[in-house]
């Protein structure tokens, strides 16, 4: 039977402190029942045994990690925060302080130079514009993605989303880079063994690199490079499919693209 997000965030919530409770009373026993034996022990007893100390203490050390571990992913929801954008200087009042805070899916994430709730899975820079539910009025700026500018807006005082930036310089900033030049390439990865870190758009991948959709989810890749114009139509019919003499516009000579006609081939494009 699968579970929702809704229910999973439920059950997470309710265990969170018995998990960590229940961890933290291992340790503490283990702490105890370690320190016990070692002041009970005479040092030159032939029972002593410093292979044992170093085992209790080992085990000791492992049920703290463990601990911390099960602390950690039981505050945490599923998902991955985007990468703070900005040069912080002074940080704003923050909205939440652990991923419990937030309603459903959402994560408690650093963007903006504020902790605030927000959808791990989608790009802040392409969220709707929303004013919030309060009665203030503060002057705000969102990234208006399809027409690809910062615009200005009444921002409420509360709530809202992740599209609210303190100032136009901040928008540019964390938004203007969103969508690099170049394509993503047809498969990111060879490496079948371990998956990159992932993103959330091009600007959260180093130099020209683009984030890609692959196997791995959204990671970044190599970017394609796109000449300008545009490939001819392709025929209505092929009497065969050639031998691929490319794969992107960057492997052709001059200004030529790589283009699908009756196979991947070099060609002079229209403009």
């Amino acid at each position: 039977m699968e579970l929702s997000t809704a229910t999973l965030t439920h059950h997470l919530t309710s265990d969170r402190s018995l998990s960590h409770a229940g961890a933290s009373l291992l340790t503490c026993e283990l702490r105890e029942l370690s320190g016990s034996s070692l002041r009970h022990l005479p040092l030159h007893s032939p029972t002593f045994s410093w292979r044992n100390v170093a085992f209790l203490l080992l085990l000791s050390l492992a049920l703290e990690w463990t601990s911390a571990w099960l602390e950690k992913k039981i505050t945490e929801k599923p998902g991955v925060c985007p990468k703070e954008r900005l040069s912080c200087t002074t940080e704003l009042p923050n909205s939440c302080l652990t991923d419990f805070d937030c309603e459903a899916y959402l994560k408690c994430c650093f963007f903006a130079c504020q902790k605030k709730c927000l959808d791990p899975f989608r790009e802040p820079c392409r969220l709707p514009v929303s004013q919030g539910d309060c009665n203030d009025g503060a002057r705000r700026w969102y990234f208006d993605f399809e027409n690809y500018r910062c615009r200005s807006f009444t921002y409420s005082g509360c709530k809202g989303n992740a599209n609210n930036f303190l100032s136009e310089v901040d928008c540019k900033t964390s938004c203007m880079l969103t969508v690099k030049n170049g394509q993503c390439p047809l498969f990111p990865f060879t490496d079948r063994m371990e998956c990159p870190p992932s993103c959330h758009s091009d600007i959260d991948c180093p130099l020209t690199d683009k984030c890609c959709e692959s196997r791995c989810g959204f990671a970044c890749a190599d970017a394609w490079t796109v000449k300008t114009g545009f490939c001819p139509h392709k025929p209505s019919a092929c009497a065969k499919i050639d031998k691929p003499k490319c794969l992107q516009d960057g492997e052709c000579p001059w200004g030529e693209k790589c283009c699908s006609h009756c196979g991947l081939k070099c060609i002079e494009p229209k403009y």
